[in-house]
């Protein structure tokens, strides 16, 4: 048979809690909090989203000037026949 494998702080298969405790935990808090990653990911998120609303703007902007520009040449060519 092969040796046991280190748990790595998770539960066991009964259910009772992971080893390390409270220390194990506190410093996977202070880690996470002083981690840079999430802050990374909101400016990413806040830079698409400024991304499409300039995108959906020039879209409207554009689709407006077309409709007009097609009601001019609809009439245009129905005033000719």
């Amino acid at each position: 048979m092969g040796e046991t494998a280190e748990s790595r702080g998770l539960p066991d298969a009964a259910g009772r809690r992971a080893a390390g405790g409270v220390a194990a935990r506190l410093a996977f808090l202070r880690r996470f909090i002083s981690c840079c990653s999430g802050t990374t990911a909101v400016e990413y998120g806040l830079i698409v989203t400024l991304i499409f609303l300039a995108i959906v703007t020039a879209v409207t902007f554009f689709t407006s000037s077309a409709n007009t520009m097609f009601s001019h040449i609809n009439t245009a060519v129905s005033a000719a026949t």
